[in-house]
């Protein structure tokens, strides 16, 4: 092919296939390695603060000391893995088959998924795509969480109905049905995404990441944002809140651990692969 045409060849298939792997690499970009894959989205690199301040209201004490932390360009899901998502997965073999939940249609989070069955729909996923998918890292996932942010949330320091599903306002209660439009989980991107083009990432359901947990940041710790992994750890770490938990569990420095076989009803996932 003669060196214009081969110009113009390239230049109408990026405009025509968008989501060709390869093409999408400037930040805010969306793209999907085949037609069912989760849609990813280009988190650009930086430098934050990970944890919460000592005044934040709120705080645990596992959530500090801050710590200065450079994350690498990545790209993260768009949104949550729906029970569409990991059905194709169970319909092919290779992960189990998740309780129905009857939380709603397919385009809802996956629920009882456990950190052993997000790990199994990521191989799945990675062998069909030929691309190499993985869990957030922990420190991963609060840098796209906050996106640009040194708030308790993205939007600001007061939880707020308009950009997240939650439980009750005060501790304990469950749900809010007279409140949230969702008694449960809402589909997913339901609500505004925030600066980096990531929906979710408060509430809906807890997400699980690659972390060990180890209470506290210990030292030992990266600074470039890999997960924190020692030997085969019983207890792996889940951010984010959700559909039935106050807010003091919503906000982007608040972690909680789960067995890697524990299922529940608020627990999901979303995927991330390097670039």
């Amino acid at each position: 092919m003669r060196p214009g045409l081969k110009v113009l060849w390239l230049f109408l298939t990026a405009a025509l296939y968008p989501s060709v792997p390869g093409w999408a690499q400037a930040p805010g970009e969306v793209f999907q390695d085949c037609s069912g894959c989760p849609q990813l989205v280009v988190i650009p690199g930086g430098s934050f603060l990970m944890g919460s301040p000592e005044d934040e209201a709120g705080r645990f004490q596992d959530e500090g000391p801050s710590r200065r932390v450079t994350i690498s360009p990545f790209a993260a899901g768009r949104l949550e893995i729906t029970q569409d998502q990991y059905s194709a997965c169970v319909a092919a073999g290779p992960c189990s088959p998740a309780p129905n939940s009857g939380f709603g249609g397919g385009d809802h989070p996956a629920t009882y998924v456990s950190w052993t069955d997000a790990k199994a729909y990521i191989k799945w996923l990675s062998a069909q795509t030929g691309r190499t998918y993985r869990l957030l890292s922990e420190a991963e996932w609060e840098y796209a969480a906050r996106a640009g942010t040194d708030t308790a949330y993205w939007w600001g320091e007061a939880a707020d109905r308009a950009f997240a599903n939650y439980g009750s306002d005060q501790c304990c209660l469950g749900s809010a049905s007279d409140e949230d439009r969702w008694e449960r989980t809402a589909p997913v991107g339901s609500f505004p995404a925030n600066a980096f083009g990531l929906h979710d990432m408060h509430g809906n359901v807890w997400e699980l990441v690659e972390d060990c947990y180890a209470q506290y940041y210990a030292s030992g710790r990266s600074d470039d944002g890999s997960p924190f992994v020692r030997g085969e750890c019983a207890f792996r770490i889940y951010r984010g809140g959700s559909w039935s938990y106050d807010p003091r569990y919503l906000r982007s420095a608040y972690r909680s651990w789960s067995s890697v076989t524990n299922r529940s009803a608020h627990l999901g996932f979303r995927v991330a692969r390097d670039l």
